[in-house]
C-alpha cells in the first residue's frame, strides 16, 4: 500500500512539473522563514531559562508616577531595600547585585570589567552550580572572588585559578580579590552578568547617603519565594510599605509617586509591552508566511482537481472507498511538505549566518540537543501537511464515478471551487499588501531615527565613557580634556553626567517657581563642565550659554538640592542654570524668552530649598533611546569635580579612527594606571538603533518572501486557468474579441480579488503601525502614501505575474486555440 501511495505520488509530481515545482518551492521557503523567525522568537523568550528555579525569582521592579511619571520604570531599586523589607519580614531570601566598572590590573596591563557586588545570599536566590569551589563557604570573605570560566582562561590561561589573586580596582579602592569559584560560562539568552562576583559591603549614611534615601535607584534587588502567591501578597502590601518608609524623602501617600513591584524574573526580558509585541509580531509574520504557503497548495490542488478526477473515478470502480482515497491525497500532501520543509532546511541553513551577523545572535539549528529542532520541524511538517491537504482531498474524493467517466469535459470544481479559490487569493494579497505597508512603514522609521532632528549636532563626537573611572583623579580628568583640545582637528572637549548612549546616570530633583505650592515637578538635573553646550552644538532658543566670564556659570561648589539650607540663611547668588524647552514647560512659563532671568527652586517644598537663575534655554538635547520621551532638564555647570563624567571630544576634518589614536596616547600619558575606552557617536547611540534594526531586518525578510509566495501562487494558477480557457479565448477572438480585450478580460478576473485584498489589508496594517509607532517619542507620520505605494507595487507586481501568459493566450491564432486539447 505505501509503495502505491508513493508511485502515486511521484506521477503526481512528475506528471505536472511546473505546479509541482511551484508547491514545493513555496512550501520550502515559507517553513524556512517560519523556522527562523520561530529560532529568534525562541531565542527572545527563553532568557534567564538557564538558571535553576528561575521561576521562582523576582526582580523588585520601580515604578515613576504622579509628578514622577517622567521616571518611567526601571530594574532598580534603592540600596537598603532589602535590609527594610527583612526587618518587618523575617525569613525572607533575598541578594542585591549592584553593578559598577571595575579596573584588573597584571603588571603593565590594565583591562575593564564588569563587576557585581552581591550579598551573602546570592546563592539561595541563584542556585547556580560552580564548576570550581564550595558555594557554601564563598563570598563570605570581603577579599572573594568568583568569576566564570571565560574570565578565567583570559587572567590565568591553563592554570587552575582557585586561590590565585587579582587586583582589582571599584568604587574608588583597590583590592587584593582571591578566587574562590568558578562557575559556568552563562548562555548569550541573559541580561544578567556574572563575570565578576565579589561580597557587597553596603556604605555607612555618611559615605553614601542615596544609599538610603528613597527616591534614588542603585542597584538590583532580587528575591526569591517558593510559590507565586507569595510574591502576589508582597505586592498587597508594598504600597503601605512604602508609604511608611518614603515619606520623608517622597512625601505622603509616597506609593502614589513611587510604586514598587515584584516582576518575575523570567518575564525581565519583555517586560517591556513594546518588546513583547515585537517578537509576538515576528512569530505572527513567521505563521503567517507559513499560512500564505499552505493556501498556495490549497489553490493549486483544487484548481487541477479535474485532472485527476478520472483517477479517483476508477479508483473508486476498482473499489476504493472515501476514507483510503482521503487518506492517500492527506498523505501526498504531508510528503510534499515533508520535501518543502528538506529544501526550507537547506535554506534555512544558509541564512542563518547571514542573519546572525545582521544581528549579533548566535542562532543555530539544533536538531538533536536541547531544545530540539526535530520535534519542532516535524509537527511543522504534519501539520501543514494536514491542514493544507485536507480541503483538496474532501474535494477530489467526492467525484462521482458515473458522471465523470460518462463526461468529456473534466470536472473543475464549480462556482463553489473557484470563489474558494478567489477568497484564498484575497487572503493571500491582503496579507502581502499589508506586510509590504508594514515593511515600507518600518524601513522609514528606522532610516528617520538615523537621521532626526537630536537637538544637538551628532557628526563628528568622540564619547569617552571611561573618563568616569574612579581609577582618574581630578587632576588627570582636567589634564586629559587639557590635552585633547589641544589635538589636530580637535575643536573642542567637555564632560558632563551624561552622555549619548549613557543610560545610568540619572539625578532628578523638585523644582518650584517663587509662590508656587507643593513640591512642584520632578525635573532631570544635569551636571555640566565648560563648554559642555558649545561642544554639543546645542541651539540655543533664548538667552545666552554658560561661559567663564560670568562667575555663577561655573561654581567650584555646587548645590545639594533637598539637602540645601533655608534661603533665609543663603548669603550667596543664586547659581546659574539653563532650561532645556521641556523643563520651560514643565516649570509654567510663557515661552523660553519669558524664563529667562526668572529665579526657580530646587528642593522639597517646605521651605528648604535652593534658589537658581536661568540664564538660557536650549532645544531638548536626545541623548538616549528614542522611544522614551526627552525629560524636563535643568544644567548645571561647575569648575568642580563631580561624580559620573562622562567626557565627549568633537573633531572636524579628520579621521575620527586617528583622533581616538591620540587620545588614547594622552591616556596612557596622564592616567596608564586607568584602561582606555572610546566611541564614535554612531557606536554610542546605535545600541538604541541595534534592535529594531534586527528586528526590521527580519521583518523584511518575511514579509519580501511572503509576497514572494503569493506570487508564486498566482503564477501558477494564473497558468492552470488560462491554460484550460483556450478554446473559451478562441472562440471570443472568432467572434471578434481582440488581443486587448482578451488581456483586459483575463488580467481584470486575476487582479479582482488583489483588489479586494486592499480592503482588508489597509485597516489592518494602519493598527499595526499605528500601535508599533505609539512606542517611538520620535515617529514618522502614517501618511496615505505608504498605502498607495505598497497597493501600486502589489498590483504591478501581479500584473507582471499573469501578463505574460495571458498575451501569450491572448495572441494565439483561434484555428489553434479550437483544435487545442
Amino acid at each position: 500500500m505505501l509503495s502505491h501511495y508513493l508511485v502515486t505520488l511521484y506521477r503526481a509530481l512528475s506528471r505536472h512539473r511546473l505546479y509541482a515545482a511551484i508547491n514545493v518551492l513555496s512550501l520550502a521557503v515559507g517553513i524556512a522563514v517560519f523556522l527562523v523567525l520561530f529560532l529568534d522568537v525562541r531565542f527572545e523568550t527563553s532568557f534567564e531559562r538557564w538558571i535553576p528555579h528561575a521561576e521562582q525569582i523576582y526582580d523588585i521592579r520601580t515604578f515613576g508616577e504622579g509628578p514622577l511619571a517622567g521616571f518611567g520604570s526601571a530594574d532598580a531599586t534603592m540600596g537598603d531595600l532589602l535590609e527594610e523589607l527583612r526587618a518587618e519580614n523575617p525569613g525572607l531570601v533575598g541578594t542585591r547585585m549592584w553593578g559598577a566598572s571595575a579596573t584588573v590590573r597584571q603588571g603593565d596591563k590594565v583591562t575593564s570589567e564588569q563587576l557585581e557586588s552581591v550579598d551573602p545570599s546570592f546563592f539561595q536566590v541563584f542556585d547556580l552550580p560552580l564548576v570550581e569551589g564550595d558555594k557554601a563557604h564563598a563570598l563570605i570573605r570581603p577579599d572573594d572572588l568568583i568569576i566564570t570560566q571565560a574570565k578565567a582562561k583570559k587572567y590565568f590561561g591553563d592554570v587552575d585559578p582557585m586561590g590565585k589573586t587579582l587586583t582589582v580596582a571599584y568604587h574608588g579602592q583597590v583590592h587584593a580579590l582571591r578566587v574562590v569559584g568558578v562557575l559556568k560560562d552563562a548562555p548569550k539568552t541573559t541580561d544578567l552578568n556574572f563575570d565578576f562576583l565579589v561580597p557587597l559591603k553596603a556604605p555607612t549614611p555618611a559615605q553614601a547617603p542615596f544609599w538610603y534615601s528613597w527616591g534614588s535607584i542603585n542597584l538590583n534587588t532580587y528575591l526569591r519565594f517558593k510559590t507565586p502567591e507569595q510574591a502576589k501578597a508582597l505586592d498587597a502590601r508594598f504600597d503601605d510599605f512604602v508609604d511608611r518608609h518614603a515619606r520623608h524623602d517622597i512625601g505622603l501617600n509616597a506609593h502614589k509617586s513611587w510604586r514598587q513591584r515584584t516582576v518575575p524574573l523570567l518575564s525581565g526580558h519583555l517586560f517591556e509591552a513594546k518588546d513583547a509585541a515585537v517578537v509576538v509580531t515576528l512569530g505572527l509574520v513567521g505563521l503567517l508566511t507559513l499560512l500564505l504557503a499552505g493556501i498556495n497548495y490549497v489553490n493549486l490542488a483544487t484548481a487541477r482537481a479535474g485532472l485527476r478526477a478520472r483517477e479517483v473515478a476508477v479508483r473508486k470502480v476498482m473499489g476504493a472507498t472515501v476514507p483510503a482515497l482521503i487518506g492517500q491525497f492527506m498523505a501526498e500532501a504531508v510528503a510534499t511538505a515533508a520535501l518543502g520543509a528538506l529544501l526550507g532546511l537547506a535554506l534555512c541553513e544558509l541564512t542563518l549566518p547571514l542573519v546572525n551577523a545582521a544581528g549579533g545572535l548566535s542562532l543555530k539549528i539544533d536538531y538533536l540537543g536541547d531544545p530540539s529542532l526535530l520535534l519542532a520541524i516535524v509537527i511543522t511538517v504534519v501539520v501543514v501537511g494536514l491542514g493544507a491537504g485536507l480541503y483538496p482531498a474532501l474535494i477530489l474524493s467526492q467525484f462521482q464515478p458515473a458522471s465523470v467517466l460518462a463526461s468529456a469535459k473534466t470536472p473543475g470544481g464549480g462556482r463553489a471551487g473557484g470563489r474558494v479559490r478567489a477568497a484564498l487569493v484575497v487572503v493571500q494579497f491582503a496579507v502581502a499588501i499589508a506586510f509590504m505597508i508594514s515593511t515600507s512603514v518600518i524601513v522609514s522609521q528606522t532610516s528617520f531615527l538615523r537621521h532626526a532632528d537630536i537637538g544637538f549636532n551628532r557628526e563628528g563626537m568622540i564619547v569617552m565613557r571611561a573618563f568616569e573611572s574612579n581609577d582618574l583623579t581630578s587632576a588627570q580628568r582636567d589634564s586629559l580634556l587639557t590635552a585633547w583640545r589641544s589635538r589636530p582637528g580637535v575643536a573642542s572637549a567637555t564632560s558632563a553626567d551624561i552622555a549619548p548612549g549613557v543610560d545610568d546616570s540619572t539625578s532628578n530633583s523638585n523644582f518650584t517657581r517663587p509662590g508656587q505650592a507643593g513640591d512642584g515637578p520632578v525635573l532631570n538635573r544635569v551636571i555640566t563642565s565648560p563648554d559642555f553646550f558649545q561642544t554639543y552644538g546645542a541651539r540655543l532658543l533664548a538667552g545666552r550659554l554658560p561661559d567663564r566670564e560670568h562667575g555663577g556659570d561655573y561654581p567650584a561648589v555646587l548645590p545639594t538640592g533637598r539637602h540645601a539650607v533655608p534661603s533665609a540663611e543663603a548669603h550667596q547668588p543664586a547659581p546659574n542654570v539653563v532650561l532645556n524647552a521641556g523643563a520651560v514647560k514643565a516649570l509654567g512659563f510663557k515661552s523660553p524668552a519669558d524664563a529667562i532671568g526668572r529665579v526657580v527652586r530646587e528642593g522639597s517644598g517646605d521651605g528648604v530649598y535652593t534658589p537658581l537663575t536661568v540664564i538660557g534655554v536650549v532645544t531638548d538635547l536626545r541623548l538616549r533611546s528614542p522611544r522614551r520621551p526627552v525629560p524636563a532638564t535643568v544644567y548645571y555647570g561647575t569648575s568642580g569635580e563631580f561624580e559620573n563624567a562622562v567626557a565627549v571630544v568633537r573633531y572636524a576634518g579628520v579621521d575620527p579612527h586617528a583622533v581616538i589614536d591620540l587620545m588614547a596616547a594622552d591616556w596612557r600619558r596622564i592616567a596608564p594606571t586607568a584602561p582606555f575606552s572610546a566611541k564614535t557617536i554612531d557606536q554610542s547611540l546605535g545600541q538604541y538603533y541595534a534592535r529594531d534594526d534586527h528586528q526590521g531586518h527580519l521583518f523584511t525578510l518575511g514579509a519580501g518572501l511572503a509576497v514572494l509566495i503569493g506570487c508564486v501562487g498566482l503564477y501558477g494558477l494564473a497558468s492552470f486557468n488560462t491554460a484550460r480557457r483556450v478554446k473559451e479565448i478562441g472562440i471570443r477572438k472568432t467572434l471578434g474579441a481582440s488581443t486587448s480585450d482578451i488581456l483586459k478580460l483575463l488580467i481584470g478576473q486575476f487582479l479582482r480579488p488583489v483588489l479586494l485584498a486592499n480592503l482588508i489589508a489597509w485597516p489592518l496594517a494602519w493598527w499595526v503601525m499605528q500601535t508599533w509607532l505609539s512606542g517611538f517619542d520620535q515617529r514618522i507620520s502614517l501618511t496615505p502614501l505608504y498605502f498607495l505605494a505598497a497597493s501600486a507595487l502589489t498590483l504591478l507586481i501581479a500584473v507582471l505575474t499573469v501578463a505574460a501568459q495571458a498575451y501569450a493566450v491572448a495572441r494565439a491564432e483561434p484555428a489553434k486555440a479550437l483544435r487545442h486539447e
